[in-house]
């Protein structure tokens, strides 16, 4: 697996409240993207504790787990959802033990990849898309009020996009004792490249502006993970760069890491 991550506070920020980690190991790959809420100071720490306590529990339960163990779906659902679990305790006990920090939270997204599956997990408006052949397809389901809208077909994708109340999220960590993330699984064959985002990207980059990036159509020569990292997050930032941007690109290309 060849990885990169790229996290910008964008243009209209003070401060960045988006964090991500990528773990890769002989017989696993990590990656989570948390996006903050809740104030500077409390946005920061909300992703910054969720991305930790997400990772450390994923790392610990998997770094004496080979691909030959006998290991189930519903176990490894487990994995991800006691990390998440871990992670929504951690934010929601820190908010309500200090009073600045009360009302904080956070979106979580994460894959793992092991033994030829990627495990998704969301909670909240950061978003997994794969890409196969060519064609970019979003996995995770944004747990917005705009989404809402758009399941009940009172507003269109496009309406959506410049909806006054569009950064209202009904699904966060931290905010009650318990969080259901919801989950997807992926087979080996699903996807060639997996792009893990905070909505700074996608409020600003359409899902074609996405696809041409992902796939380096204007290059000339091959574009590395890297620099489509940064092309995303200019993308973005060309667009307006309203909000925080974070781009994780995860591709089954054999090589060697790719340094984030």
């Amino acid at each position: 697996m060849k990885y990169s991550g790229k996290t910008d506070i964008g243009l209209k920020r003070k401060s960045n409240q988006d964090c991500f980690a990528v773990i890769s190991r002989d017989n696993f790959l990590s990656a989570v993207v948390c996006d903050g809420m809740g104030g500077a100071r409390g946005g920061n720490v909300a992703s910054a504790f969720a991305t930790k306590a997400y990772s450390r529990v994923v790392k610990n339960a998997l770094s004496k787990v080979t691909p030959e163990t006998n290991i189930t779906d519903d176990e490894i659902i487990q994995i991800i959802t006691t990390a998440v679990d871990k992670a929504n305790e951690i934010v929601y006990n820190t908010a309500n033990s200090d009073a600045e920090l009360e009302g904080m939270g956070t979106t979580l997204v994460s894959v793992l990849i092991f033994g030829g599956k990627a495990y998704v997990a969301n909670v909240g408006d950061s978003r997994l898309y794969a890409m196969k052949n060519g064609v970019l397809k979003q996995i995770t389901n944004d747990h917005s009020f705009v989404q809402f809208l758009i399941d009940k077909g009172s507003i269109n994708a496009e309406e959506a996009r410049n909806h006054p109340n569009r950064n209202i999220i009904l699904r966060a960590l931290g905010v009650n004792e318990t969080v259901t993330p919801e989950i997807f699984i992926l087979n080996d064959e699903d996807y060639d490249l997996l792009l893990l985002c905070s909505d700074g990207l996608t409020s600003h980059v359409t899902d074609e502006e996405i696809t041409q990036i992902l796939l380096g159509s204007n290059a000339k020569r091959k574009v590395s993970l890297r620099k489509k990292t940064e092309l995303l997050i200019g993308k973005a930032n060309e667009h307006g760069g309203t909000d925080n941007i974070t781009a994780v690109l995860i591709s089954k290309e054999e090589s060697s890491k790719a340094l984030v």
